[in-house]
């Protein structure tokens, strides 16, 4: 059934985009000196705009619902899959000498407030009869199921666009600081003739280094809500922390300022083309010098190495994008394709568009188009993310206290790899 709706709702999100192109079309058809929308014409895309959201809003709840079903399916389907000792432990680091009977009744008075010691306790998910799967989440002797982990991590990916971009990952266990190198340039090769040596040509070798900031989301809930719920609270604290968690990261892996959280690509990206003026229009982007319109983007494609170009992906805000939804080519074709398959991004000269909000908008002295190879901005994770309980941090009001804590750094290794277009002071 949810098939059959996404494929509805992508089909009248193609013909929404249809309509719209036929309102720009008629404008670009007019002469020259009478191509501006009419306010009616800006009036029925401002419409479209506001469905075309509405349309992708739906189509990606749609997917994140079927990636949680098919999670918790592929979870049953391969503990179904397991040999079950139910006098052992499913899980021979977790030595608490217990037998599997005794641990699934521990779990299950987990969240009915039965097991109160005063320690912030792991979460634990619902388990599976004599098939109690577990991960380490803070220590060997506190595990936290897989798939809690895998859903607070995968709302945090979605959350944020950068990461969707395929930016370089690295993931490690503690946060001392973490050096990579790095080569800023290569030498050459060289001719030479029969029996003649060969010239040192050393490449360049540099490191840039990642650190471990922090951040986190706290959340309360009271006893009785805990106590008295019939809908998933583990499911809902992962959504809410993962959300959370994404967002923050996001603005600073676009903008951060490196100081208390990681140091944004926007901060050392190089300019590729400035416009003359900072303002913008409903129907195109500010020039620069001689290059106007879609040329722009054009411009700022091919200011990267064709080596990042497979790669690259642009980065805008979702305002910028409205914009250059409505640009053409000089053969009047739109520079903007959409997606032929539903949860795949559009495309603008062949290369995916990922919206940030957190990317700024058109205005004076600002970067609204990001374009290039996100590898080249680096990641680093410290793993596990932490997600802990307290029944009593907040003992005087009864309320269940969790918290997530998340820590990662963000830098641009590869300056050439990412390049902007930027919008002048006046």
């Amino acid at each position: 059934m949810s098939n059959k709706l996404l494929d509805d709702l992508t089909e009248k999100r193609r013909k929404v985009l249809a309509d719209q192109r036929a309102v720009l079309d008629a404008a670009f058809e007019r002469p020259i000196e009478q191509r501006s929308l009419t306010s009616e014409e800006m009036h029925k895309c401002d419409q479209m705009d506001g469905e075309l959201a509405a349309l992708d809003a739906r189509i990606a709840d749609l997917r994140v619902g079927e990636q949680r079903a098919m999670t918790g399916i592929a979870a049953v389907e391969n503990a179904a899959r397991q040999p079950v000792d139910p006098n052992a432990v499913s899980n021979a680091s977790f030595s608490s000498g217990k037998t599997a009977e005794q641990e699934a009744a521990e779990l299950r008075s987990f969240f009915s407030a039965e097991n109160r010691n005063g320690r912030i306790q792991p979460v634990y998910s619902i388990p599976l009869p004599n098939a109690i799967e577990r991960r380490s989440l803070l220590d060997s002797t506190t595990p936290l199921p897989t798939s809690f982990v895998g859903q607070l991590y995968r709302y945090l990916v979605d959350t944020s666009s950068i990461r969707q971009t395929n930016p370089t990952v690295y993931s490690t266990a503690s946060g001392e600081p973490l050096v990579v190198p790095r080569s800023t340039a290569e030498g050459a090769a060289q001719w030479t003739a029969e029996a003649s040596p060969l010239q040192a040509n050393d490449p360049t070798l540099s490191s840039i280094t990642l650190s471990a900031y922090k951040v986190g989301k706290l959340l309360q809930i009271s006893s009785e809500l805990l106590a008295d719920t019939g809908f998933d609270i583990v499911g809902y604290m992962a959504e809410s922390a993962g959300r959370n968690l994404g967002i923050a990261v996001d603005a600073a892996y676009v903008a951060g300022t490196g100081t208390t959280q990681p140091t944004g690509f926007l901060d050392s990206a190089l300019v590729a083309l400035t416009a003359a003026t900072g303002t913008g229009s409903t129907t195109g982007l500010p020039t620069s010098g001689s290059v106007v319109g879609g040329d722009v983007l054009i411009e700022l494609y091919h200011s990267i190495l064709p080596q990042y170009r497979g790669r690259a992906s642009f980065v805008m805000n979702d305002s910028t994008i409205k914009v250059v939804r409505k640009l053409k080519d000089t053969t009047g074709q739109y520079l903007w394709q959409p997606a032929l398959v539903a949860g795949q991004p559009d495309t603008i000269l062949g290369r995916p568009v990922f919206a940030d909000p957190h990317m700024p908008v058109i205005g004076v002295s600002t970067t609204p188009i990001a374009f290039g190879d996100f590898a080249g901005y680096f990641i680093r994770d410290v793993t596990p993310i932490r997600f802990e309980r307290s029944d009593d941090y907040a003992f005087n009001t009864d309320l269940i206290s969790f918290r997530a804590i998340y820590r990662t750094d963000g830098l641009l290794g590869d300056t050439q790899a990412i390049k902007t277009y930027a919008t002048a002071a006046s």
